[in-house]
Parts: C-alpha cells; structure tokens; sequence
C-alpha cells in the first residue's frame, strides 16, 4: 500500500507522495487533474493508495470530492492530529511542506476517518453553516435594536429603524434555508426528527457531520466524535482523574445537541427522570446536561443504527 499526504490551503495544496520532494497544486480542478496525473506517473494505483488530508473548513472539499469519485480512498485527519505530531517531533516546526509530511505520517500510521461525503452532504453543510452565520447575525441585530430602541427613548425622537426591517429579512432567510435543509436526505432526518429534543437543525446537523453512522459500532464512539467524552489525565496504568469533555468535534453540532438535551428533559419522562436523579445526586445543572447530552446521543445511535423511529419506554 502506497500512501499521499496532502496540505491544504485556499488555493493550493501541498501533496507528499513519498520520502522525496513535496510537490504543489493549485486548488482547482485542473489543478486536482494534475495532480492525480503526478500520482499515475509514481506508479500510485488508485486500489493501492491512500491519501490523507487535513480538514480544513471548506477549502479541502472539492479535492476530497473529485478524487473519491475517481475512485481513490481518502482519510480525513484531525487538525489536533497533525498539531499533537508535530509538538512530538524534534523540531516543532509548522509550514505546508513540513505538515503535508506529518499527514501522510498520519495515514500510515492508519489515522483519520474515510471521507464518504456526497454532493447532497455537501450542501447540506453548506446550509446548516450558512444558517448558524444568519441566526448568528440576527442575535447581534436584535441587540443593535434594543440599543436603538433605548436612543429613541433618550431622545424622546422617533428614528428610521433599519435593523427592524433587516431582522425581519433575516428571519425569513433563515426560514427558506432550513426548508431547503428538510429536503437533503430526508428519510434520515426525518427519522432522527422522532427523537425528543431533535428538530431540524440538529437533524440536519447530524446528517450533515456525522455521515454514515455504520462506521460507529459503539455510542460511545459517536460520543467521542462529537467531542462529549470527559478528557482522562492518566500516567502509566493509573487514571487520576476525569477533567472537562474533550470538544473535539463540531462545535456547532455539540452546541445544537446540548440544547436538545434541554429540550428533551422537557418533553419526554425517560430524559426528565435522568436529569432529575443526577441533580438528586448533587451534580451542577451544566454537568447534568452534558450527561443528558450523552445519554441523547446513545439514544440517536441506537435509533439511526436500527432505522426504525423512537419509541417511549
């Protein structure tokens, strides 16, 4: 098995195919063309070859995409990943050359999770991204408004109020989107959407960031992805202690299902019974939701594994 690390950047990309010179691309298609043609030249069989590349916002998607199309196998890599290797190294140096040799390293090593994201996939990260920007826009709005509501009072003048009228457009933005966002893998969704405290954004979400959930044979995997676990300080064969969760995933996706977790210990008496004991033992409102978060993501597992709707116990 051969292996090809890849550093992306906005317009280019560095690619190691072996222990020689990196070569650059431009982040293109003609560019990704050139490349998997420089691939071919060094003998790097699609069957027989992995290509790790780091995540990196939006700007590695049309290579993942157009590649695995084209019928090559490529590992996603966690940033921390690639950061932790080089703090290990003798010389911790960053730069694009240096990085693209950590992340084939990193694929050799059997590192990273396969990328299986679809167009569709795509999309819908496109838009459950694009609505957190909106929503995110329209908090800020509403408080620009209440400042400019206490002006007209201090003035005791009534002023033009562009913000009501940009609130209003916002929202209707964001309502088109998230009926945009439904009709992306819509029996998923909708399937997910029968557990308590999951609407249509942390549907979306989960979808759209967790992809295939077959790769996940325990919940506690899918937990770990999301970035719920508890960091372990351990030294030699001793745990010491458990400190704060370890936010490694998406942090928007663990911020939907945190709210989510609220909801549910609203609406449904299995989570409402949970939170209550672990507040009967003591534990602060914050870690009791965190649990909750937990014991919601098992929940989704077992739902999304066994592909039949929720069903209250």
């Amino acid at each position: 098995m051969k292996y090809i690390g890849i550093d992306m950047s906005k317009d280019t990309f560095h690619a190691c195919f072996d222990d020689g010179k990196v070569e650059v691309f431009k982040n293109t298609r003609d560019g990704i063309q050139t490349f998997e043609r420089v691939g071919k030249g060094k003998e790097h069989k699609k069957k027989e070859t992995i290509i790790g590349i780091e995540a990196t916002g939006v700007y590695h998607h049309l290579f993942c995409l157009t590649v695995s199309k084209n019928g090559w196998t490529v590992m996603i890599i966690n940033p921390l990943l690639v950061s932790q290797m080089i703090r290990d190294g003798l010389r911790m140096v960053k730069n694009d050359v240096k990085d693209a040799r950590i992340i084939r390293e990193a694929v050799m090593q059997g590192k990273g999770y396969r990328f299986t994201d679809t167009s569709e996939i795509l999309a819908l990260k496109a838009l459950v991204s694009e609505r957190a920007d909106l929503v995110e826009m329209r908090g800020d709005l509403k408080r620009r408004q209440h400042a400019h509501e206490m002006r007209e009072v201090a003035c005791d003048t009534s002023l033009h109020d562009s913000y009501g009228t940009t609130f209003v457009t916002l929202t209707k933005e964001i309502k088109i989107i998230e009926k945009q966002m439904k009709c992306m893998v819509p029996e998923t969704q909708e399937l997910l959407r029968s557990i308590p405290g999951i609407g249509i954004t942390a549907s979306a979400l989960l979808v759209a960031f967790v992809g295939d959930i077959k790769r996940f044979d325990h919940p506690d995997k899918l937990v770990a992805y999301i970035g719920i676990d508890p960091r372990v300080k351990q030294s030699g064969t001793s745990i010491h202690s458990k400190g704060p969760i370890t936010k490694r995933g998406n942090a928007l996706l663990r911020h939907v299902l945190y709210q989510s977790a609220f909801i549910a210990k609203r609406h449904n008496l299995v989570f409402g019974r949970y939170y209550a004991k672990k507040k009967g033992e003591g534990k602060h409102h914050t870690s009791v939701l965190c649990a909750l978060e937990r014991k919601l993501i098992h929940t989704i597992w077992a739902v999304w594994k066994r592909g039949t709707p929720f069903e209250e116990r």
